[in-house]
């Protein structure tokens, strides 16, 4: 069985960006139908094609989540275009299972008329999405700000005219504006990805970019995940679980802090103690979780998200289960993802020494709060876990670097444009 179907990947993104920022979801979302009717008119495209640049459309503006206070995308859309369009390029290409494609959102705001400056083999799909784009923004600017006989004016130069002859055409045949308005386009947007059965590894690295989005709002919490995924996958297969144990051993582990998606970064990334009043709010992350992945993933691979803070003597949160109502699995993810917390830099604290870590470790699982198997077979194999996961954070770091890197190279050029 699947951990995700194919249609419930698109839910699954929409529930969490959502909570980021649904102006932009619900632009994003509009913009990849409109780009999607487009493309569907042509007829000239697989299923997989349509799929994959309708996601691009849907994620075009996935750098501008990492703006603070985005409550106007229109504002974004039309000024100070190049920030958020090159760190979403970098993040798709290098985070996301539609990398090779990615330049299609680094130049979506591009003039046509500037199209000769650049080299790419998706420039009609740049067309498309950029005319799509401006489809979606001009539907919510105020009228006052709509310049008069706008795509008149600018045919050619701002925009494709064949772009808009295109788009005219598949309103014409589809409604594409009365779909947006009463709704259907979602029931639309659903239909063409449930067609579609994608692959595990690219349902996958969709999972995989979502764990990502939490950059956004805290690079630790990322490395943390990561190095929770590491530290269970590597328990798992020292206790001799089965494959399927072990794939949902990496999912639960995976998704368990997706909900601190919607933490204050303030409590997120404190320097200090929480209070009692923050630590309840940073407590709520583990419903969240379960609201977003609930009805969408495998129900193990959810319980096992969700039940990382259970204790088995029935002190954990957030429903107070004790070991007998704990599998296995379940139960190494706790392990996994105290021991991840105690390893990791935070900002609030430096990385434990080994000793203590173990001590800490070993008086939980003494104390019936965690298994006591796994972490008896963690402290005999501590050293070559810890220096698995030294070569996996070095890859997990590297990459943020090589992204950070690239967006200050790219952003320098880039402005030129303006």
């Amino acid at each position: 069985m699947s951990v995700i179907s194919s249609k419930d990947v698109n839910d699954i993104i929409r529930k969490t960006l959502g909570i980021i920022n649904s102006k932009i979801m619900n632009h994003g979302e509009i913009t990849g139908y409109i780009l999607y009717k487009m493309l569907e008119y042509e007829q000239q495209y697989t299923e997989q094609e349509l799929v994959d640049y309708t996601m691009l459309g849907i994620l075009h503006d996935i750098g501008l989540y990492k703006e603070d206070n985005v409550k106007n995308v229109t504002d974004f859309e039309t000024q100070n275009l190049w920030p958020h369009s090159i760190y979403g390029f970098l993040f798709l290409k290098y985070l996301s299972p539609m990398g090779d494609k990615a330049e299609i959102v680094l130049y979506h705001h591009l003039d046509y008329n500037r199209y000769s400056l650049i080299q790419s083999k998706y420039l009609h799909i740049i067309e498309y999405l950029n005319l799509a784009d401006k489809m979606d923004t001009f539907l919510h600017l105020r009228e006052e700000k709509l310049e008069k006989d706008y795509f008149n004016l600018y045919r050619d130069i701002k925009f494709s005219g064949a772009a808009l002859d295109l788009f005219r055409k598949a309103e014409a045949k589809y409604g594409i504006t009365a779909n947006l308005v009463n709704g259907k386009y979602r029931e639309e947007l659903a239909e063409l990805l449930a067609k579609r059965a994608f692959s595990e590894q690219y349902k996958r690295g969709f999972l995989e970019m979502l764990v990502y989005t939490i950059d956004f709002r805290s690079e630790h919490t990322v490395v943390h995940t990561l190095a929770t995924v590491n530290f269970a996958q590597q328990i798992g297969r020292l206790m001799r679980l089965g494959g399927k144990d072990l794939r949902d051993l990496y999912y639960g582990a995976l998704l368990h802090d997706l909900g601190k998606i919607a933490i204050p970064l303030n409590i997120l990334e404190s320097t200090g103690r929480l209070s009692d009043e923050e630590m309840k709010v940073m407590k709520a992350h583990v419903r969240i979780t379960e609201m977003i992945l609930e009805g969408v993933v495998d129900n193990d691979v959810l319980q096992i998200a969700v039940r990382h803070h259970e204790k088995l003597d029935g002190s954990g949160y957030h429903k107070g289960l004790s070991g007998d109502q704990l599998t296995l699995p379940q139960q190494i993810v706790a392990v996994a993802d105290i021991l991840s917390a105690l390893y990791g830099k935070r900002s609030y604290k430096d990385s434990f020494s080994s000793d203590l870590i173990k001590k800490i470790m070993t008086e939980d699982a003494e104390n019936n709060k965690i298994n006591k198997a796994a972490v008896d077979v963690l402290m005999r194999n501590y050293d070559k876990v810890i220096a698995e996961f030294e070569k996996e954070k070095e890859n997990t770091i590297g990459l943020y670097l090589k992204i950070k890197e690239q967006y200050a190279v790219m952003i320098e050029k880039f402005e030129a444009f303006n």
